[in-house]
């Protein structure tokens, strides 16, 4: 994985306990106390808060060379006494090996001046540990601190200084700042150091305030200042790009071709295949069977995301360099860029086109700012036709050509073999090719009891979490269990202990030319039951349809105010095709009340239910597709009226009623 550094507040474990002295740097020239207590509150008036920050600054001075420092002071009056918990323990992450963390001052103090506290009570310093699935071993660190004494009523006031001494790429940096935020912010300072001369990237982003520059001791200073900046509050649906939130982003002057040379110097040596492994990927590709071009490229891709395992060492420059294909085979591990070249390096050697990527995973890049730092992960690109397929060697469950949906339509560069850069946004996979179906079909008999059988099937990313599950054998206990997982998905929760699932039949999720489809034999004794003299039929909970969760959402939404963010439809519905089948044949001379049909369709996707009755056979299909697309917050009121519509179609039983047998 390619390092992302950046100062955020991380969870951590395995801290060893060191000094809980603050050592202070020189002097800050921010806003002294008292001064801070005078943007105070009155709490009354902040009801609904859970803290509110009355002083935000943020110095970043920066070199030419990519050196920098940045000073931060943070200064937060707690009003609820819910969020004293976590304001009392903060926490703050620096790269070791090139970045020092300085805790100038740690300060909880009562809104009249009297000093609870003027150092934390415990300071730890711990590493990130790596996480078992997707191991990465790098130098991050993280610096806790527990503050004794906050409470509502408190401020809690930090001051802390990160630097970097020695930027990997060098003249390469990367500055995010904010002036607004979910919470009331009574005063926000924002200031960039430059030398004279220098011209960063800066890219403004909703400011209501205009940025004052000057010339101060031969440096240019760039300010930003605001005022009591209103909350934003978060909002169900609301889209990342919102036209609401005021940031600053500042990187170096450059371009992107820039960044693409300098990773190109980094791997250009890292492509070829030594004798030795040569011989090895021939012999995967012939294995496989290969007969043409696009065989030899999925049997590559298979064995370098499923039979490489992933794992990151971020030391040093192995943050940013690959290791050769021979280090990586030699091991059978490889972290995203050295699995990506060995791809690339192996389909060169059969004269196919490919190219390493570089994207974000955790971010949305911005294509105005080049700056390495903004990103963190890498893939392969192949030549096909005019375009390119892109592909993503850490993701084991994913079929060659496609990506995960996290990234899909993000800013990434394609870093050609001479060290250019082509900017492309990745690809979308359209919602009709994203497909969740299941099909359930029943007898139910005189005595109640209920038999049939479940077929599931997807096509796209709804393959991939399903694939994953069944990346490895299911042995008697691991079957044992996914049936019981099934059985309580199909009949729900309350169904345990008198409904069962077996004679399952699953593919290899690891076979790419395998359709992914399970299905399994069902048995249920309780789908009959009786309420008074009345017998009802109980709709199997997977058929039930998704009411409830529309109603919680609606009653979510009605319970706001005026809406301020633009709406995501994918946040929404997820851009998937899910559609559910169920067919009951009931026992000779039952019918029941069928319900009536439904249907509601917006600019974010549609629902339908639709029931039939045929003789004895009774057909439920339910069909859900999201899409995509941003929106403007006035058309919530179409959002509200279709989830009304949605949330009325909730049937969990259906009356039975007797009639004479033909």
């Amino acid at each position: 994985m390619l390092r992302l550094l950046a100062l955020s507040a991380l969870l951590f474990s395995c801290a060893c306990v060191v000094s809980a002295q603050v050592t202070p740097s020189s002097p800050l020239p921010l806003v002294p106390s008292d001064s801070v207590l005078r943007l105070a509150v009155d709490p009354a008036r902040s009801l609904g808060q859970p803290f509110v920050v009355l002083l935000q600054e943020s110095s970043f001075r920066v070199e030419s060379d990519g050196r920098w420092q940045q000073r931060n002071r943070r200064a937060v009056q707690v009003i609820d006494e819910s969020a004293a918990r976590g304001l009392a323990e903060q926490a703050f992450a620096f790269a070791s090996s090139h970045q020092t963390l300085t805790i100038e001052w740690v300060r909880v103090l009562r809104t009249t001046g009297i000093v609870i506290g003027d150092k934390p009570a415990q300071m730890q310093d711990a590493d990130v540990p790596a996480a078992m699935a997707n191991p990465i071993y790098q130098d991050q660190r993280v610096r806790r601190l527990s503050l004794a004494g906050v409470t509502a009523g408190t401020v809690v006031d930090i001051a802390w200084t990160v630097k970097e001494s020695a930027p990997p790429r060098p003249g390469d940096f990367l500055f995010l700042a904010g002036l607004n935020g979910p919470v009331t912010i009574r005063r926000s300072l924002v200031e960039l150091d430059v030398p004279d001369g220098y011209a960063p990237t800066i890219v403004e982003r909703n400011l209501t305030v205009q940025r004052r520059d000057d010339i101060v001791n031969g440096r240019r200073r760039y300010t930003w200042t605001s005022s009591d900046q209103p909350g934003v509050r978060g909002e169900p649906f609301a889209a990342d790009s919102n036209g609401v939130a005021q940031t600053i982003t500042v990187g170096p002057r450059g371009t992107w071709t820039e960044i693409a040379s300098w990773y190109h110097g980094l791997s250009k040596d890292r492509y070829a295949l030594s004798a030795t492994d040569a011989a090895r990927m021939d012999s995967i590709v012939r294995a496989s069977g290969a007969r043409t071009t696009l065989d030899t490229i999925r049997a590559v891709h298979r064995f370098v995301a499923q039979d490489i395992r992933y794992l990151s060492v971020a030391l040093g420059m192995g943050s940013y360099q690959p290791r050769t294909p021979g280090e990586v085979l030699s091991t059978s591990l490889g972290d995203c860029k050295d699995k990506a070249t060995l791809f690339v390096a192996t389909l060169r050697r059969y004269r196919i086109t490919a190219n390493p990527v570089l994207l974000s995973l955790s971010q949305r890049p911005d294509p105005n700012v080049p700056s390495m730092l903004q990103f963190n992960h890498a893939i392969a690109a192949v030549r096909d036709g005019a375009g390119w397929s892109l592909t993503d060697l850490t993701a084991e469950s994913i079929p060659y050509g496609e990506l995960p949906d996290a990234y899909q339509g993000s800013f990434a560069i394609i870093v050609g073999d001479d060290g250019s850069a082509q900017r492309v946004t990745l690809p979308v996979r359209p919602t009709e090719r994203n497909i969740s179906t299941l099909q359930l079909t029943m007898q139910i008999g005189a005595d109640g009891r209920a038999a049939g059988r479940a077929v599931e099937r997807a096509e796209g990313s709804p393959t991939y979490g399903l694939r994953l599950g069944l990346g490895t054998s299911l042995d008697s206990t691991r079957r044992a269990a996914f049936s019981r997982t099934l059985a309580q998905r199909i009949f729900g929760a309350e169904a345990i202990g008198s409904a069962r699932v077996d004679s399952l039949v699953v593919f290899d999720g690891r076979d790419f030319s395998a359709n992914a489809q399970i299905s399994y034999s069902v048995v249920s004794e309780g789908l009959i039951r009786s309420i008074g003299s009345t017998k009802v039929l109980a709709v199997p909970s997977v058929v039930r349809g998704p009411a409830r969760s529309f109603r919680a959402a609606l009653s979510e939404l009605e319970s706001r105010g005026a809406r301020q963010l633009p709406i995501d439809a994918s946040r929404i519905l997820a851009p998937i095709v899910h559609a559910t089948e169920w067919t009951v044949t009931l026992p000779p001379g039952w019918t029941v009340d069928v319900p009536a049909n439904l249907s509601a369709t917006s600019f974010f996707g549609s629902y339908s239910s639709t029931w039939s009755q045929n003789g004895r056979e009774v057909r439920v299909v339910r069909r859900l597709q999201g899409q995509r697309g941003i929106f403007g917050p006035e058309r919530i009121a179409e959002v509200l009226v279709w989830l009304r519509t949605v949330g009325a179609d909730d049937q969990d039983f259906l009356t039975v009623k007797p009639t004479a047998a033909p």
